[in-house]
């Protein structure tokens, strides 16, 4: 390792843990690497590589997707979906706790974006959970874990800036993502039901449900519609990513404007303005996420990672399973967006050399960081679910233990076999 590419790993790593954002972090790094190694000719470049880095056409998707998502959210159109959740699983063992984990399953297809998932859901379940019987702990932590399949079922922003970074199909990551987000969501329904059992449950419908599942059905139709277009129209070579992102806004802004007449043309403006607020941020930390990667490109640093797995000759399992550990714990620190774009291009070869297949190694990935949105010390949904349940942060980190061990269990089985991600890509012919 050169002395430069050393002075920018500590001064980036320093940088981060004094607070700087993530993405003056990166390009302040750049700028040092630059200093220590004399090239200054590479500083006039550097601008063009962040401009390179957000010139990428599938990058379009994510403003349109989070567009979507607010206007269903802002529209009342997931109130539907909640409709229909209640009438299908409220027979299930653990009532309404069930509900809201089927709701977070079938919203992901909406929004992918975790802490949407608890500002839409968080206010409708936490208090109907409260008011069920289970404690407030308890209900911030149902949310907060259900929260991380929004992020893993598509469309997913982390799945958009994968393969973005990794140049892998971005279709074939959705397909990917699609059976290991259902584990996921399996995995803590079946917990719920064992864990209800501590509880006197009542059970209580959300306000406004109906009492039939036709009903509920016939309700939430439009409303869930909208997943099966987006990765229908993907699966079926229809439309590419970009393309049905446009066309799930033209799709909820229809539903929303003209069919329920939910939304004035008024209240667009600001939900333009959060859509364009959070797109810009994350764009940003894309464009100097692409400076980062070309001073580690420059020192080859991802050849020297695939030559060092190599050489470790640990075979498919023994890589996936140091993988794993690595991102538990730059889960733990790091959101998962900065994490994808600073180690994906440079780990996904490493493991594509040992044997794993990229679009495997994709959904392992995201799943394993998002479980860190749910796992102190940072655990962003954590304090979102707490601002809405006010139950105390030390006791919804108790109550998120157990959701927190059941999600690493299922991202074990989810790691070990790669067939649940393979096979609908395969089967599209990704």
């Amino acid at each position: 390792m050169s002395v430069a590419l050393a002075f920018f790993l500590v001064l980036f790593v320093f940088l981060l843990i004094s607070g700087m954002p993530v993405a003056w972090s990166m390009l302040a790094s750049v700028v040092g690497y630059i200093a220590v190694s004399g090239q200054w000719a590479l500083l006039p470049v550097m601008p063009e590589k962040i401009y390179n880095g957000i010139d990428v056409f599938i990058l379009v998707a994510i403003p349109l997707f989070l567009l979507a998502g607010e206007i269903f959210s802002e529209g009342g159109l997931a109130r539907r979906i909640v409709d229909f959740a209640d009438a299908a699983f409220r027979w299930v063992k653990g009532g309404i706790a069930q509900v809201a984990v089927a709701t977070c399953i079938l919203y992901s297809g909406i929004t992918g974006v975790a802490l949407g998932e608890i500002a839409a859901l968080g206010r409708i379940f936490i208090p109907a959970m409260v008011r069920a019987g289970y404690t407030p702990a308890f209900a911030a932590a149902v949310i907060a874990s259900g929260s991380i399949i929004g992020p893993t079922i598509p469309p997913s922003l982390p799945i958009i800036i994968y393969g973005s970074a990794t140049n892998v199909s971005i279709g074939g990551m959705f397909a990917a993502a699609v059976i290991p987000g259902l584990v996921l969501g399996a995995a803590q329904m079946a917990y719920i039901a064992w864990a209800s059992g501590r509880f006197k449950i009542k059970y209580i419908a959300p306000e406004g449900a109906p009492a039939s599942l036709g009903k509920g059905f016939l309700r939430a139709l439009p409303s869930i519609g909208m997943p099966f277009i987006i990765l229908g129209g993907i699966l079926a070579g229809v439309m590419t990513p970009t393309e049905a992102a446009g066309s799930a806004v033209l799709y909820a802004f229809v539903l929303a404007i003209v069919v329920y007449r939910a939304l004035r043309l008024r209240q667009l403006a600001p939900i333009l303005g959060q859509s364009v607020t959070f797109s810009g941020q994350l764009l940003i930390i894309v464009g100097a996420g692409a400076a980062l990667a070309w001073v580690l490109g420059f020192e080859n640093a991802t050849g020297r990672l695939a030559d060092l797995v190599k050489a470790m000759d640990l075979g498919p399992a023994g890589t996936m399973l140091l993988a794993n550990l690595l991102f538990l714990v730059l889960g733990m620190f790091v959101d998962p967006t900065t994490s994808i774009i600073l180690f994906a291009p440079i780990l996904a070869p490493a493991a594509a050399a040992a044997g794993i297949d990229p679009l495997h190694f994709g959904v392992v990935m995201i799943i394993n960081l998002n479980i860190g949105l749910i796992t102190p010390p940072l655990g962003v949904s954590l304090f979102a679910a707490e601002r809405i349940a006010q139950c105390g942060l030390n006791a919804l980190i108790r109550a998120s233990l157990p959701f927190i061990a059941i999600n690493i269990a299922a991202l074990i089985v989810i790691s070990a076999v790669p067939q649940l991600s393979l096979f609908l890509p395969r089967l599209a012919g990704f």
